[in-house]
């Protein structure tokens, strides 16, 4: 998670959005085009309330200039009258493996909440449920972060501004656990890997309470900086190791364990949290993959990961290589994860270069990012910024995960997909909800990303990807491509190189619109293709 100190003094506000609302859960851009299954009956509307009464900070809205496309030349051919892109599928980069999100600090609320707040006959953590794991009412996530405590709620102990941070732990003793505990928690991963998740990580922000130095999930203020010994190391790694055990053994398809979290920080209160040198780093790995290689049949199914850097910058290569400087760690790990924080475009081709000048053959993802800034906001400002972040590290780091940092959030800050008022059970799918879904809807798992060329700025700003994949459901051979058109003009192009691909779908997320199919048919090269200004859009061809 992100640096919460840096947050604090940034002067957070944890204050809830009261009264918050579902806006058109089940909306007509909720379906497929072509209706490809039955349109899901709508919700009893929630009450509206006013713009100023839900978000006083929102981002105000400017109303656009009017465009109109090119005028016809008069030629046969429609492609001489607008401006080409270039597709060549024969340039291929990464391969994509999941879009995702963290449960931490309000599943463990959230899945308990079994309101129906909108007389619908769903509750509000199904509601929740559905918007960001189906890939029919929702995003289609397909993985999911699940906090591994500290403990914090058991030894109550630690500095905490928001309660809801504590995290509880499964041990009763030493060797013993209960797994009824963390129940709301663990609905909601169980209920993520019904939906569709297919990749599983486990995280830890803190060592177990018992095993660390000041007896707290957190340094202390003054104090070492160190806050476990190495002794301790094995036990915490087979505490993790007997957990993810269980969870598999229940269906829960864990993948990855990260026992690390943002090392360089400092984490004296607000959260669970520990400080890590990068030879504490490489030395807490080794001892985490000692204790992996004693139980064979869970190193078959589960790999270590990290090392959790908040940046890509700063000291991200000292972390990163004391992982992959070690020839037993290099051997382990498929790829390596940071947080995009505090991280520009120099930063990310800085550590990408490097990368491929010494790991060439290393994979990288982007395991969390939030926006960095106070205040709520439910309009596409936040929408346009999580989807250039997006194609920001698909395209200079080549990720092939991506991860936003919270589900759901209380509002206060530009963090979660959906804000929740806790008092009601009342929640909002934010405009960032759709626009992530731009992605994480049609890229999916196994999607390889092609190149895809501007011919003009106009069109670079757009920040296209494009990808080419299967279709999991028709097995129809398909082209993915995101735009991000955050301006006040409609962009319009031609396609080249698409000769084979006959049929269009057009997804939009806009002010109008949440993830709505706005176009379908059949399609040919020369037929131009409309980016609508201010949306974050979605063009699938289909062979």
């Amino acid at each position: 998670m992100v640096d919460m100190m840096k947050r604090f003094l940034a002067g957070r506000r944890f204050a809830a959005v009261a009264g918050v609302v579902l806006s058109a859960m089940f909306a007509a851009g909720m379906t497929g085009c072509g209706d490809k299954q039955e349109t899901p009956p709508a919700p009893t509307p929630a009450p509206t309330l006013s713009a100023e009464e839900i978000t006083p900070e929102a981002t105000p809205q400017v109303t656009p200039e009017v465009s109109t496309a090119p005028e016809p030349t008069g030629d046969d051919s429609m492609a001489v009258n607008y401006d080409s892109m270039k597709l060549d599928t024969a340039t291929t980069y990464q391969t994509m493996e999941t879009f995702g999100t963290s449960g931490a600090w309000w599943s463990q609320y959230v899945g308990g909440f079994t309101k129906d707040p909108y007389g619908n006959g769903v509750a509000t953590r199904d509601a929740i449920a559905e918007l960001l794991f189906d890939k029919e009412k929702g995003i289609g996530l397909t993985s999911y972060r699940y906090n591994l405590g500290a403990g914090s709620v058991e030894s109550r102990t630690g500095t905490f501004w928001d309660s809801h941070r504590k995290a509880q732990c499964f041990e009763t003793e030493p060797g013993v656990y209960d797994f009824t505990k963390d129940a709301n928690a663990v609905w909601f991963l169980k209920k993520a890997v019904e939906l569709g998740v297919e990749e599983v990580v486990f995280f830890c922000n803190s060592p177990l309470v018992r095993l660390t130095d000041n007896g707290l999930p957190h340094m202390s203020e003054g104090g070492s900086k160190t806050n476990i010994q190495p002794e301790n190391y094995a036990e915490f790694a087979n505490y993790c190791y007997d957990v993810t055990e269980h969870f598999i053994a229940e269906g829960i398809p864990v993948k990855f364990l990260s026992p690390i979290n943002e090392p360089q920080w400092d984490w004296y209160n607000g959260q669970e949290g520990c400080h890590y040198t990068p030879e504490q780093t490489r030395e807490l790995y080794l001892a985490f993959l000692d204790e992996l290689e004693k139980r064979p049949e869970l190193l078959s199914v589960l790999h270590l990961s990290g090392p959790e850097s908040g940046e890509w910058g700063g000291q991200a290569k000292d972390y990163t290589q004391a992982i992959l400087g070690n020839e037993r760690l290099y051997a382990h790990f498929d790829g390596i994860d940071n947080h995009s924080y505090w991280s520009n475009n120099i930063a990310k081709e800085s550590f990408r270069n490097w990368m491929k000048i010494l790991y060439p053959d290393v994979k990288m993802r982007t395991s969390e990012w939030c926006e960095m800034v106070n205040g709520s906001d439910v309009t596409m400002d936040s929408a346009y910024h999580l989807a250039q972040q997006i194609a920001e590290d698909l395209t200079i780091l080549n990720v092939v995960s991506w991860q936003n940092w919270v589900g759901v959030a209380p509002g206060g800050y530009r963090d979660g997909l959906i804000y929740i008022d806790e008092a009601s059970q009342k929640f909002r799918a934010l405009k960032r909800l759709w626009s992530f879904g731009n992605y994480s809807r049609y890229v999916r798992p196994g999607y390889v990303r092609v190149e895809l060329t501007a011919t003009r700025r106009a069109q670079e700003k757009m920040m296209p990807t494009a990808f080419v994949g299967t279709n999991e459901e028709t097995g129809a051979e398909e082209l993915v491509m995101v735009f991000i058109n955050d301006d006040v003009l409609d962009q319009t192009f031609v396609l080249e190189g698409a000769k084979e691909y006959g049929k269009i779908a057009v997804y939009e997320t806009s002010d109008a619109r949440d993830l709505e199919c706005v176009r379908e048919g059949e399609w040919t090269e020369d037929e131009p293709i409309t980016i609508s200004k201010g949306s974050v859009t979605t063009v699938v061809l289909t062979k």
